[in-house]
């Protein structure tokens, strides 16, 4: 299995996401089944909580982007939600797929694909603000998303992220043996400090706001380095950055795409290209 804290390959990984929206409907088990057997190395998922503090796979906030239901998902309760239709927006053909639960996919992913878990925070109801059993406000998301993580066994085999860097230090605070993927969406001059208070391992950059020189910054700096935002024509000229996975609504067409694209590097590289072609690129000199 997959070691998010210290992955020791040297191929670059694929990260599904949300499942494999291109497939099935983003989030669900069709897309989790989809993107495994496309050969994704971890599924990235979405989690919120709901108002009973059930820890659901959902991306949006509220139920109208897919459902044309207006009810905010932090105002439900998972006996109200795991009943809907989360398929149907998708293609009739997945009619009946259902929101699942944080706790059922770990169960289903341990010992078979490795998990990045983006925690939703968002617009929270102020109830699901309250660490259970204190009384006092704490941070329910993380913990109750830690404590399932921790009990599945898949403290290495998931990396969790979030846009809110406050979190991640919290979360790093109490558990530091997880690992952590921090958002860097524009390009800065110092990329290593926007990250390092975070205590993040890995860092998700963003194509095309991100250069070579940035991402051997992070990398020197120890971070992995997760490139999203990519369209499947774009993840051979993506190799070129150095990244240390791609994120990929198709896991298959991205592990082709990076297959064809490290075969031509390697055919730029070998003695026959050299000697036919001077080192240069169509048949260009390399003298100048």
């Amino acid at each position: 299995m997959l070691d998010l804290f210290n992955p020791q390959t040297q191929r670059t990984l694929v990260i599904g996401h949300r499942g494999a929206e291109a497939l099935a409907p983003e989030n669900t088990w069709a897309a989790f089944r989809a993107g495994y057997e496309a050969g994704a190395d971890v599924l990235e998922v979405d989690v919120q909580l709901t108002r009973d503090g059930e820890a659901i796979i959902y991306h949006d906030f509220t139920l109208w982007p897919k459902l044309r239901d207006p009810r905010w998902v932090r105002d439900l309760a998972w006996e109200e939600l795991r009943e809907l239709d989360v398929g149907q927006w998708f293609n009739p053909a997945f009619s009946g797929e259902r929101i699942p639960r944080l706790a059922d996919l770990l169960e289903w992913a341990r010992d078979r694909v490795a998990l990045q878990v983006d925690l939703k925070h968002g617009f929270v109801h102020p109830d699901n603000d309250v660490h259970p059993g204190e009384g006092a406000r704490g941070f329910a998301l993380e913990i109750t998303a830690l404590s399932l993580i921790e009990a599945a066994g898949m403290a290495r085999q998931v990396v969790i992220s979030s846009w809110d860097r406050v979190a991640l230090a919290r979360i790093r605070a109490q558990r530091p043996g997880i690992p952590l993927s921090v958002n860097l969406r524009e390009r800065v001059p110092d990329p290593v400090g926007q990250v390092a208070p975070s205590g993040a391992r890995w860092v998700t950059v963003y194509w095309p706001q991100i250069d070579r020189q940035s991402v051997a910054q992070l990398k020197s700096a120890g971070l992995l380095v997760n490139l999203a935002n990519l369209f499947t024509g774009e993840y051979a000229e993506a190799l070129g950055l150095g990244v240390n996975a791609v994120t990929a609504a198709d896991p298959g067409a991205a592990r082709r795409a990076l297959a064809e694209g490290a075969r031509a590097q390697e055919q730029e590289r070998s003695p026959w290209t050299q000697a036919c072609c001077g080192g240069g690129r169509d048949g260009e000199s390399s003298d100048e």
